[in-house]
């Protein structure tokens, strides 16, 4: 008996030296962690939202801004301490103003919205009678509002409310569950800066809820704001010009790499994402096609945009002279029974190597992309910036993508052909480029060196102070001797003077540029890029209409209502006259017609 009361003994002794110690852990050791766990438990957080940013555009147009919403909500614990007769008459009261049934529970102790999204003036009747609706209050939330709507979609982007794996992903940067955060566009990648710091105020409750003091009140702080490189009228004449049709145009500078436009289409409003009552056009977008699809940086084969390239690997590598003369006689032999065809039904003729892009000559580039082969193309494609982003600061960019022999053997177990050549030396077959990075390869070609494109001019705190500045980067220099670079300039303005790109001549701004006509399963894609002026440039433009099937009938004339706008309202200089449209050209006393389009006099 003795031995069992020493071992209940020694268990209790065990216990009681184990609650001992954990009455130490709880009031000392963890007197700080519990201390704040029961005053959070005894309060209860208010938070008041921050604005986001203003976003402008480069002269100080406001693009993006914010506005109230305004709520109704109830109290319960002061609604429950009122007689049973007051708080129906309250209740009542408050239907009438809002035009619906109003039930309360007693049981609630979290105040409870009413309805979200009320009219300002249903807001401000019901501030006017607060006295006699005691227990309801209306509160207001900043919310994103733009302004022109659809207008530069893709490149503002959309908010949203936080999801669960960008919360996983950004919680310890301070994201809380029910941010606003940017979804795409600039407002997604710069919403550390722009998107502010919430406030709020923390309330001292009872074990009913009942508030009894505030125990500490913050202030938002409103989100810096940015400024763009973005002119809004460009933009919106961008835009127009495009129209309904399915595509993109990416306007930049070509000195800086400045986007001054950069529009897609099909796009759509913003505000629908911000606005409840919108939900129904959310909807009606999802059956649309594609509408969240940047266009600008999406891949599409180029076409005879690309051929500036294999011009430039030929003729820097040697293995081709601009005035050697090549005969086009409407096809190409590749193999014994196979035949490929130019655009030009009969041909060219005898044609020179430069006149062969003014003319975009299928012939001279199937014979050039032969001589050159796919590693040079390739080697000369990277050069130029093809098959890598381009670093713009938007989400969505894709890389594109540009073959070599090796990627074929590895991937398709099988050597590159001639006939892969021939399809590579006029941008076909496995070639995958974005619009903005053909525009990019132009304006290269325009000033000779390759500079990196951006969005975002600056973004600047409510004090004043720069948060971030976007500066132009040079990232490398044209892959051409000047001596060829003068050849393929002088070929480009040459396409727009007499060849395929006439439809972009007008008087009053020299420009240069490329058609191109890309195969692709259904309907053609149409392309067109330019800069201007010729002698001095300043804007490349690329304009894409996806199966547009044809560009000098298609993406020229986008590319030309754009540049009669700019020379009106942006070009301080005037030009020389270009001489007297000719709609044919006589070389070697053969009179060819090779423009299908109808050109514009005005």
């Amino acid at each position: 008996m003795n031995k069992r009361y020493q071992f209940l003994a020694l268990i209790f002794a065990i216990i009681f030296t184990l609650l001992f110690l954990r009455l130490i852990h709880l009031q000392i050791v963890g007197k700080d962690k519990f201390s704040t766990l029961a005053i959070e438990n005894a309060a209860k957080i208010v938070p008041e939202r921050a604005p986001r940013g203003v976003i402008y555009d480069r002269y100080g147009k406001v693009i993006v801004e914010n506005r109230p919403i305004f709520s109704v909500r109830v109290l319960p614990y002061v609604l429950s301490s009122q007689s049973q007769d007051e708080r129906q008459r309250i209740l009542s009261t408050l239907s009438g103003m809002l035009g619906e049934r109003i039930d309360f529970k007693v049981s609630a102790t979290e105040p409870i919205i009413v309805k979200d999204n009320i009219p300002l003036q249903t807001a401000i009747r019901i501030e006017e009678r607060k006295r006699e609706l005691e227990g309801v209050v209306v509160s207001s939330r900043p919310v994103r509002l733009y302004p022109y709507g659809d207008l530069a979609a893709h490149l503002l982007g959309h908010v949203g409310e936080i999801e669960a794996d960008e919360l996983q992903r950004l919680r310890r940067e301070g994201y809380r569950l029910g941010d606003i955060i940017g979804k795409d566009g600039v407002e997604k990648i710069y919403d550390r800066q722009i998107r502010g710091c919430d406030g709020g105020k923390r309330i001292e409750v009872d074990v009913y809820g009942t508030p009894m003091r505030i125990l500490e009140s913050l202030d938002p702080v409103s989100g810096a704001d940015m400024k763009l490189t973005i002119d809004l009228e460009l933009q919106q004449i961008a835009e127009k010009a495009l129209g309904k049709q399915e595509g993109a145009v990416v306007v930049m500078d070509v000195r800086s790499g400045e986007v001054l436009a950069l529009a897609s289409y099909p796009n759509f409003d913003p505000n629908i994402f911000t606005d409840p009552l919108e939900n129904w056009k959310w909807k009606r977008l999802e059956q649309e096609k594609h509408p969240f699809m940047n266009r600008a940086l999406a891949i599409y084969p180029p076409g005879s945009i690309y051929k500036v390239i294999t011009l430039t690997a030929a003729l820097e590598e040697g293995l081709a002279e601009s005035d050697e003369i090549i005969d086009c006689r409407g096809s190409y032999k590749v193999y014994n029974d196979r035949i490929a065809k130019c655009w030009l039904e009969g041909g060219h003729g005898p044609i020179t190597v430069r006149e062969g892009l003014v003319w975009s000559c299928d012939v001279v580039f199937y014979e050039l992309g032969k001589r050159v082969g796919p590693d040079l193309l390739a080697k000369y494609s990277n050069a130029y910036g093809l098959g890598r982003r381009t670093g713009i600061d938007l989400p969505q960019e894709k890389r594109g993508f540009i073959p070599t022999s090796k990627w074929k053997e590895r991937n398709m177990k099988e050597p590159w052909y001639d006939g892969d050549s021939i399809n590579y030396g006029i941008g076909q077959g496995w070639v995958q480029v974005t619009p903005l990075q053909m525009a990019s390869v132009y304006a290269s070609i325009g000033s000779g060196k390759i500079v990196k494109p951006y969005i975002v001019k600056e973004i600047r705190d409510r004090n004043g102070e720069v948060l971030y500045e976007g500066k132009p980067e040079v990232i490398g220099d044209v892959p051409l001797s000047p001596e060829n670079l003068e050849i393929v300039r002088s070929a480009l303005r040459e396409v727009v003077l007499r060849g395929t790109g006439v439809a972009t001549r007008f008087t009053g701004i020299p420009a240069a540029g490329k058609t191109g006509t890309a195969e692709n399963p259904g309907e053609a894609h149409a392309w067109f890029i330019c800069y201007a002026p010729y002698d001095d440039p300043e804007i490349v433009i690329g304009s894409f209409v996806a199966h547009g099937e044809h560009g000098d009938q298609v993406s020229a004339y986008v590319a030309r209502d754009i540049l009669k706008w700019y020379k009106i309202n942006r070009v301080k200089r005037e030009f020389p006259p270009d001489g007297p449209f000719s709609q044919y050209i006589v070389q070697r006393g053969k009179i060819r017609v090779p423009y299908r389009g109808k050109p514009r006099e005005d």
